[in-house]
């Protein structure tokens, strides 16, 4: 037996042309700035009206700012380590 030639592996000529797929959006990072999550349960009023303050193009601020200054706030007036973490003094 004589070996073969070795073919270049082609497709046949009656073969549909393979259409080239979309390229997929890429998912951006979170934002390194804020490594932790944090999720809570709000009630029907604090969600019809973080929706009138965040909803649009004109909000100022998205509801997980709303949350993380709510946060912030609390967590000032109510622990002095994050406090004096935070470089405020507590005792002012």
């Amino acid at each position: 037996m004589t070996p073969e030639a070795p073919t270049p592996n082609t497709p046949s000529p009656s073969a549909a042309p393979v259409a080239a797929k979309p390229v997929a959006k890429v998912r951006q990072k979170p934002i390194e700035r804020f490594p932790l999550r944090f999720h809570c349960a709000i009630t029907m009023p604090m969600g019809d009206s973080l929706k009138r303050l965040c909803g649009g193009k004109s909000a100022l601020l998205s509801e997980s700012d709303i949350g993380r200054l709510a946060l912030h706030g609390y967590l000032l007036a109510n622990d002095p380590y994050y406090a004096r973490a935070m470089g405020r003094n507590p005792n002012a």
